[in-house]
């Protein structure tokens, strides 16, 4: 490491220049700290961090440049929409893409990539808009990058445990095995013998490759996500992207492969009541890479849409502002030995925004529509 006075330092591995920096902390959105909207389909408890900070304290930026990737005028990126998955050669094909499409975003160079402000100095986020299927959306693709005070190795296997997915998405309930798959174009994976569908994977598996179903208790309408999960050990890879399964009729309405099915109560195996849902989408993905043996980088890439009748206008503010920052501080709390697993009051917190910036009403016709807002009117 070769230090350049007075706050910046360049970090030089076998596979990448990382430069870490600390620019002036800004003041801007104080009232972020007090608001709440999970419209990404993936939930967090959003809170400005309290506990401890890694090693690398202070940090507010991870600028990475990649040795494939150069900076270009591109403005947007894309993101593999929903695709079918019937058998382990579709999803094989479709995790090999994942990883692929995962790698591109953590660490493109795109210029449309914009910065945002999230009064945290030790991780940068920035978003960008989409093209593809999911362009009408308006909603962008939101990526962050900062460091947890754990191995990568120690980080990584709880992000991955039961516990971990239930950090990242403690709103999210009735989460469901539907089918496992085998790897079938890794060879290194072909002594791996897969669960049978609905049976969890044995702990010393390379790698994790399953359709999973979980619902998030929306306003009128729960939403329902259905998503090809990919565990991969050794490149300390995680990704769950929306997809298709004939297990789990229907999809959303950014796909045209077969018919929406909001309707047909879902019966679960365990919850005993019956009821419709509207399907969402998601996509999160991870990366995790060492620094040292009590540290390690996180990037994170995440974007959802809840298929109701808020503007994308609304869903970008929260997604940049209140999703991933709260997100790295309950990861780095976990490390820390804090059990942050309890489920928050997401309507009150949501709505606490509105009551605080009631300027800010630029999609007022459409939003009054909208399931969320039915469900939960302004006190």
């Amino acid at each position: 490491e070769i230090s350049f006075p007075p706050t910046q330092s360049i970090y030089i591995s076998s596979q990448e220049i990382r430069v870490y920096y600390r620019p002036h902390t800004s003041l801007k959105m104080m009232y972020l700290p007090q608001v709440f909207l999970c419209i990404a389909g993936l939930a967090g408890a959003f809170r400005l961090p309290t506990g401890p900070r890694a090693t690398s304290t202070k940090l507010s930026a991870v600028a990475v440049s990649h040795p494939t990737l150069t900076q270009n005028g591109q403005l947007r990126e894309n993101l593999i929409s929903e695709e079918m998955v019937t058998d382990d050669m579709s999803a094989s094909l479709l995790a090999d893409r994942c990883v692929d499409e995962l790698k591109r975003l953590c660490y493109s160079q795109a210029e449309g990539w914009k910065r945002v402000e999230v009064m945290d100095p030790n991780i940068i986020v920035e978003t960008i808009p989409l093209d593809g299927e999911y362009q009408n959306s308006g909603v962008h693709i939101v990526r962050g990058v900062g460091i947890i005070p754990a191995s990568a190795e120690k980080f990584y296997e709880f992000q991955i445990s039961r516990e971990g997915f239930q950090s990242i998405d403690e709103y999210l309930v009735n989460h469901r095995n539907v089918d496992n798959f085998k790897w079938l174009t890794r060879p290194e994976f072909a002594d791996v013998e897969k669960p049978e569908a609905t049976k969890p994977w044995a702990d010393d598996a390379p790698y994790n490759l399953m359709m999973n179903r979980v619902e998030w208790k929306y306003p009128i309408k729960r939403r329902e996500f259905v998503a090809l999960d990919v565990i991969h050990k050794k490149e300390k890879i995680l990704i769950s992207k929306s997809a298709l399964s004939p297990l789990r009729p229907g999809g959303s309405r950014y796909q045209n492969i077969v018919p929406m099915d909001e309707k047909t109560p879902y019966v679960d195996p365990v919850d005993p009541v019956k009821r419709p849902l509207v399907r969402a989408v998601q996509y999160y993905g991870s990366i995790v890479e060492p620094i040292d043996e009590n540290s390690c980088l996180l990037r994170m890439v995440t974007w959802g849409e809840m298929c109701d009748n808020y503007s994308s206008w609304w869903v970008n503010l929260f997604n940049a502002h209140v999703f991933i920052t709260p997100k790295f501080d309950r990861f780095i709390r976990v490390m820390g030995g804090e059990k942050v697993f309890e489920e928050s009051k997401i309507m009150d917190n949501a709505w606490r925004l509105i009551k605080i910036i009631p300027g800010l009403k630029p999609d007022a016709v459409n939003a009054a529509k909208s399931d969320f807002v039915v469900g939960k009117k302004v006190e």
